[in-house]
């Protein structure tokens, strides 16, 4: 299965979401991986300087990674699309509507603050508020059928 975490510029939230999934499934020899988007994002830019702090600390690596560009064509190749917002969620599902149903946000009822433009202790904030849904992300896709029980 294939997930794109997706914010707005894709250098602060998606990034760090993506790259601790993918960490994740390393760590624990998933068949799953992760990307991320930005529904503004340009191609190519670097993850914030913040979101690299955050990451390195964690001892996950970011120098491969590189910004992408939210678009209907790149959304067709993921099984599941997490907005870091509500807004972000609606947007994709305006953007590509034939693909709401694999569309979701990573809180449900509430969004991941941007932490754009803050302090490392700022991103690091907003990283240990995601990462228990991420992880419950990554537990729920690696035993679909939990809820059954």
């Amino acid at each position: 299965m294939k997930v794109l975490f997706v914010c707005t510029g894709n250098s602060c939230r998606s990034p760090m979401a993506e790259l601790y999934f993918n960490h994740l499934v390393r760590k624990h020899n998933s068949a799953f991986s992760a990307c991320s988007a930005g529904i503004y994002a340009n191609d190519g830019a670097p993850i914030s300087h913040a979101a690299h702090a955050v990451m390195k600390e964690l001892g996950i690596e970011t120098e491969a990674f590189s910004s992408t560009a939210f678009t209907p064509r790149r959304a067709q190749s993921y099984d599941l699309m997490v907005g870091m917002t509500r807004t972000h969620a609606a947007m994709m599902r305006h953007i590509v509507p034939e693909l709401k149903e694999r569309i979701r946000t990573l809180i449900p009822n509430e969004d991941v603050p941007d932490p754009f433009g803050g302090s490392v202790e700022d991103y690091k904030a907003v990283f240990n508020f995601m990462k228990p849904f991420i992880d419950q992300l990554f537990i729920e896709l690696n035993n679909p059928n939990q809820g059954d029980k």
